[in-house]
């Protein structure tokens, strides 16, 4: 029975085989923030979703691809053009109709993490900012990281994860809430609003 935990591992060795243009990268070297980020949003995840998505991993390892380098090289079609294009060949072809699913989520995506910033303003801080054109060359924003990670799943993938997104919307329910305060608990907070609290002290403390 695949866990969590086996897909999170698995992330994590083909994440140490991506190789950046500046030489290793800070996170490469940080298995235990790797760890709480991706368990988070695995966890807000149904199981039919985590198991199609291990498939997707075991099978990129069966053909000698590696997803995680493929979710970073889909984030530079709009903020690297130039070096997305010399990776473009040794990337699987996107159909229209994952591209359409695609924007349809980060669409959502997005318009979550506008309405958790409104109602969370200095835990939203701590992330990432919201569009692309707010990234300043250091920190990738949530539209080109959500983007580029949905690139590499799978087709059955992509679609579940749809088919889950709309039952959110449907449902009135946010799920940046939801990874944001399973990220809280595996931090030791037991609430969205006392991560806040906290950071409101700390911010108070500097004046």
């Amino acid at each position: 029975m695949v866990s969590i935990d086996d897909i999170i591992k698995e992330e994590w060795r083909q994440f140490q085989l991506v190789k950046n243009e500046g030489g290793r990268a800070e996170c490469q070297d940080n298995w235990p923030e790797f760890y709480i980020m991706r368990k988070s949003q695995f966890m807000a995840w149904p199981k039919k979703i985590t198991d199609s998505y291990y498939m997707d991993l075991m099978q990129a390892k069966v053909q000698g691809r590696n997803l995680l380098f493929e979710k970073y090289a889909f984030m530079m079609i709009d903020t690297m053009p130039q070096q997305y294009e010399a990776l473009k060949k040794v990337l699987p072809k996107i159909s229209e109709k994952k591209k359409r699913l695609i924007n349809y989520i980060a669409d959502i995506q997005i318009r979550w993490a506008e309405d958790f910033k409104r109602r969370y303003p200095l835990y939203a801080e701590n992330g990432r900012p919201t569009y692309a054109s707010e990234e300043n060359g250091y920190t990738t924003s949530i539209e080109t990281y959500v983007k580029g990670e949905l690139f590499s799943y799978g087709d059955n993938t992509i679609i579940l994860y749809a088919a889950y997104v709309e039952e959110c919307v449907q449902n009135g329910q946010n799920l940046t809430d939801v990874v944001r305060k399973n990220m809280a608990m595996l931090n030791g907070y037991s609430s969205l609003d006392e991560v806040e609290k906290e950071l409101s002290i700390k911010s108070c403390l500097l004046y």
